[in-house]
């Protein structure tokens, strides 16, 4: 009979703790592979690569094979996109991995599959459950107190105190090698950039969206730093920033990772080798992901005219012989690359859109069709938390073509929703040209669909007056071809999906196309046909996504949205340094306007007073520009006066406060000031200053230097 297997208890209640031998027993598998590997050789494993020849991979049923006699090579220290058509056995080849379920595969490898948490990982709170997600970690906190119990009672002079002490040590040099101490700081720090302040990080993780719970898992799996990360469509219910956190995270992980994703940007800046699964193989190409799909789409056309000559030349051959059945292989191949390429250049197509009316005889591009005028908006006006603190302008013409990113919270979906009248301004006009028609596609509008009900029947309901073949011809255009669109709507995937709704949007043409989220669960190839589809629509565009290559490719200005700042960039790397501002505030604590803004405005948005501000190096002094740009001023804001030099007065810092400053230098309306307490030196504006003697001293030395020093971070 075979010894039972101790729980994991059971083996810390008998462990003999002068005895790392016996220690190491209740730590991860990987570490005690890593451990006895040492031993025998003295030397630790450096190379975590994986080899396997020959892998075979089945569905959970075994009812299909997925892979067939492929390798399967992931390189020591790699950065890898992993890339196939849906049900190739992309995410079934993570689980695989993950759970230790491939033969050969060294156990000594410390794997972490990224996917959502599971029921057990949602009773603690979002900070808890993050901290506590570290197996290696859990165990030596575990283990660092008992030790330290034992010796305290241990007799002096005890043979025992050596060995004791001995592991003590060594179990505190394992948990400062991952850094477990200051574990609670660490993870504060990234769950703050994505959107998790004080109070978010204390909420329970069974209270949070899908879309929340995916952020927690995120900072997870870089908190736990595995050998080889697994990341499945990560980028899933990311706003922008936190996408740009992510980027800078990948480049910077100190191990491999596998990555799954649609996002081509993300693909392009982090992976440095592809892998690709197709014809049940896997297919290596160590090259960054633009080169590659320059690469496979050449080897693609280059196969695709081989078999055409092929075919040309092998018109009439017996289909029972060896040379027929090959004819009808290669025909299966050339068929499907040409119904995908028909069906890429197919989806996601746009009509003409009717004449807009025109009494001004403006130029077509330059009618109007909603123009927000003045506007401020807050959900709760009388609790003084506003989306739009500052009033703001902004028209959408015909010729509009804008992608608009910002984190989650500071207002994009506001602003989508005040411009569509689905919300009151509190302030401020939203004007609509009197006969435009608006088509909106949001996260969740694949949710209206009745699954129950094929796309023919939906199409049919939506259009009562068309005819089957021409709603039937529409939905061709969108790939729902044949016997899908007489599908029940419940079988066909998210992708399939999205297809029913835009071909519901685009039956008659809108002037103005508003996409929210719209490549969140799309492939690769869905959100380049989307792309295309894009950039042949003649109308206006409003862009809601954390796409970058998709708002670079479709998109002509970017909005950037975030708190205490409402601003139009020409290009996309403007765009992105002026979030990756943001970030770093979120990130090291800062109290300056968007930390605020997020915790204290209900759904999101911008501090009251909050104002722009810009960094300038004159003469090897950095200073800053506070208040200028197309933001106004808070109504609170004084009348303008005037100062000289030397004059110390009070001046306006980013929070919208006032502290003691001294003139430095008179430049007509402009003043360059320092701001004594702090050494800050800053360009303002006589009416961001006041008198000495005029206002109360700021509220309290020790909170304003608080946010100073937050700000000079």
């Amino acid at each position: 009979m075979t010894a039972k297997e101790l729980t994991p208890q059971e083996l810390f209640d008998t462990c003999d703790w002068a005895s790392r031998d016996s220690v190491v027993k209740l730590f991860p598998v990987y570490f005690q592979e890593q451990y006895a590997h040492k031993k025998a050789t003295g030397k630790d494993i450096l190379n975590k690569s994986v080899n396997i020849e020959n892998y075979t991979m089945k569905t959970p049923f075994g009812d299909q094979e997925l892979l067939k006699g492929t390798d399967l090579i992931l390189e020591n220290n790699k950065r890898q996109g992993l890339v196939g058509a849906n049900c190739t056995g992309k995410t079934l080849l993570f689980e695989y991995m993950s759970q230790g379920k491939i033969k050969n595969f060294p156990k000594y490898i410390n794997v972490h599959h990224c996917r959502e948490l599971e029921s057990h990982e949602l009773s603690e709170s979002v900070l808890d459950t993050v901290v506590n997600s570290h197996p290696f970690r859990n165990i030596l906190l575990k283990c660092e107190p008992k030790i330290e119990e034992l010796l305290a009672a241990e007799p002096e002079g005890s043979e025992k105190i050596a060995p004791l002490k001995d592991t003590l040590l060594w179990v505190q040099q394992l948990m400062r090698s991952i850094k477990g101490y200051d574990a609670v700081e660490r993870v504060g720090k990234m769950l703050r950039v994505l959107g998790f302040d004080e109070v978010g990080q204390k909420r329970l993780v069974s209270a949070l969206s899908g879309g929340l719970r995916m952020r927690v898992a995120l900072c997870m799996a870089f908190f736990i730093d595995a050998d080889l990360l697994l990341l499945d469509e990560p980028t899933n219910h990311l706003d922008f920033p936190s996408v740009l956190w992510l980027e800078n995270r990948l480049r910077g992980y100190r191990s491999s990772f596998l990555m799954v994703s649609h996002d081509r940007e993300l693909l392009n800046n982090v992976c440095t080798a592809v892998l690709l699964l197709e014809d049940k193989q896997i297919k290596y190409y160590n090259m960054g992901f633009k080169e590659f799909e320059k690469k496979k789409a050449a080897e693609d056309k280059k196969k695709f005219d081989e078999i055409e000559k092929f075919l040309q030349k092998n018109v009439n051959v017996d289909p029972s012989t060896m040379l027929g059945k090959q004819k009808h292989e290669k025909k299966l191949w050339s068929d499907k690359y040409y119904q995908h390429q028909v069906a890429l250049a197919g989806k996601f197509t746009f009509p003409a859109p009717v004449a807009l009316s025109n009494a001004e005889n403006l130029p077509l591009d330059e009618i109007s069709l909603i123009n927000l005028q003045n506007l401020r908006f807050s959900y709760n006006p009388a609790e003084g938390h506003y989306i739009f603190a500052d009033p703001i302008d902004f028209n959408v013409k015909a010729s509009t073509r804008c992608g608009v990113m910002g984190p989650n919270g500071a207002g994009k979906s506001t602003l989508l929703k005040l411009l569509t009248h689905k919300l009151t301004p509190t302030s401020g006009t939203v004007t609509h040209h009197p006969n435009f028609q608006l088509a909106y596609f949001g996260q969740h509008s694949t949710a209206e669909l009745d699954l129950e009900k094929t796309p023919i029947e939906f199409m049919g309901e939506q259009f009562p007056g068309e005819t089957t073949g021409s709603l039937r011809q529409h939905l061709a255009k969108t790939s729902v071809v044949g016997t899908i669109a007489d599908t029940r709507m419940v079988r066909l995937s998210y992708s399939q999906r999205s297809c029913v709704v835009f071909a519901k949007l685009t039956y008659v043409c809108p002037h103005l196309l508003i996409l929210d989220e719209p490549t969140n669960f799309l492939d690769l190839e869905s959100v380049d046909s989307l792309i295309s589809a894009c950039n042949k629509y003649k109308g206006a565009l409003l862009l809601v996504s954390h796409n970058r290559d998709f708002l670079k490719k479709c998109a002509k200005q970017y909005l950037s949205v975030v708190p205490g700042s409402f601003k139009m960039y020409d290009n996309i790397k403007d765009a992105e340094n002026g979030t990756y501002s943001f970030i770093q505030e979120m990130e090291d604590g800062g109290k300056v306007s968007g930390a605020d803004a997020l915790m204290n405005t209900p759904g999101g948005g911008s501090v009251g007073g909050a104002m722009k501000s810009t960094s300038t190096i004159e003469n090897g002094v950095k200073t800053m520009t506070i208040g200028s740009g197309p933001m106004t001023m808070p109504a609170a804001a004084p009348k303008a006066l005037t100062f000289v030099k030397d004059e110390k007065c009070q001046a306006l810092w980013t929070d919208g406060k006032y502290y003691t400053v001294q003139v430095l230098k008179v430049d007509g309306p402009k003043y360059t000031v320092k701001y004594l307490e702090y050494g800050n030196t800053a360009i303002v504006q006589a009416k961001q200053m006041k008198k000495a003697d005029a206002v109360p001293a700021a509220a309290g030395k020790a909170a304003a230097g608080k946010k100073v020093a937050a700000a000079k971070k």
